[in-house]
C-alpha cells in the first residue's frame, strides 16, 4: 500500500459523506504517521512481535568520533565512541523500534545496551570480537563501541517519508506512490482514526460507506467491515 491509497480512502469517504475539499495531503500524511506510530506501539504492548511490513532499510550514513570533548552526554574523558544522528524511532521496548544495526558492509552487528553500559565498556575497553558490537541511543543521536565509520540500519521511524528509496543504484526521496511500512490491518485503522477522532465522522456511516457496492476504495476493500476505534 502506498500513502497516496491511505489518503485516497480518507479523502473518498468523506466525500461519500460531505464535503472533502478542505483535506490538505501534508495535513494527512501528518495525521497518518502519527497514527501509524501510535497504533505500532499499542499492537506490539498487547504482542511483542515485529512485523516485517513496518520495517525500512537505510542506506548507508556516517559516524563520527566523539568524546568528552564535543559531546555533554559523555562524561569520562579516556574514551572515544561513534556517533550518528538517525530520524526519530517508534518508541518500543528493548529499543526494537530500531530493529537492526551493522556496519555498512553488514560484517559487524551491534546489539542495544544503555548508554551508562556503553560508557563503561568502552572506558574498560571490553573485548570486542570483530563481528560484534554495541550500541546506545539518546533520541536522535546513536553511539557505537567500537567506533566505526559508517553504518547502516532496519528501523522502524516516526516519519517513514524520511527514508530515502533505493531506485536502481541511487537513493532518492520517498514519494506518495512508493511502498508505505505498515500492514494492511493497522492502515485500515490508520483511516477509521482520522475519519472518526479528526474528522468526527461517527462509525456507522464509514461502514455504510465502505459496505456500498459502488464504492471504489484501495485501503477500506469493499464489503470489508472497518475495524473498531477505541
Amino acid at each position: 500500500m502506498t500513502v497516496e491509497e491511505i489518503i485516497y480512502d480518507v479523502k473518498e469517504i468523506k466525500a461519500a459523506l460531505e464535503d472533502d475539499t478542505d483535506l490538505e495531503d501534508l495535513w494527512l500524511l501528518y495525521k497518518i504517521n502519527n497514527y501509524r506510530a501510535l497504533l505500532i506501539a499499542e499492537q506490539y504492548q498487547m504482542e511483542p512481535v515485529i512485523d516485517p511490513a513496518w520495517l525500512q532499510r537505510t542506506g548507508k550514513f556516517s559516524f563520527t568520533k566523539t568524546d568528552a570533548a564535543d559531546d555533554p552526554a559523555i562524561t569520562v574523558n579516556s574514551i572515544t565512541l561513534g556517533r550518528a544522528i538517525i530520524s526519530e524511532i517508534v518508541s518500543l521496548p528493548d529499543d526494537l523500534g530500531l530493529n537492526r544495526l551493522s556496519g555498512s558492509g553488514g560484517i559487524i552487528g551491534f546489539q542495544p545496551t544503555d548508554f551508562d553500559s556503553l560508557i563503561m565498556k568502552a572506558l574498560v575497553k571490553e573485548e570486542i570480537h570483530r563481528n560484534f558490537g554495541y550500541y546506545a541511543r539518546i533520541g536522535t543521536f546513536l553511539y557505537t563501541y567500537p567506533y566505526i565509520m559508517e553504518g547502516a540500519a532496519v528501523v522502524i521511524v516516526e516519519n517513514p517519508m524520511n527514508i530515502e528509496v533505493l531506485d536502481g543504484s541511487a537513493f532518492r526521496t520517498r514519494l506518495f506512490t512508493d511502498p508505505y511500512p505498515l500492514d494492511a490491518r493497522l492502515a485500515q485503522a490508520v483511516v477509521i482514526q482520522i475519519l472518526t477522532k479528526d474528522l468526527k465522522i461517527n462509525d456507522q456511516a464509514i461502514t455504510d460507506v465502505v459496505n456500498d457496492s459502488q464504492s471504489n476504495l484501495r485501503i477500506m476493500k469493499d464489503g470489508q467491515a472497518p475495524p473498531k476505534t477505541n
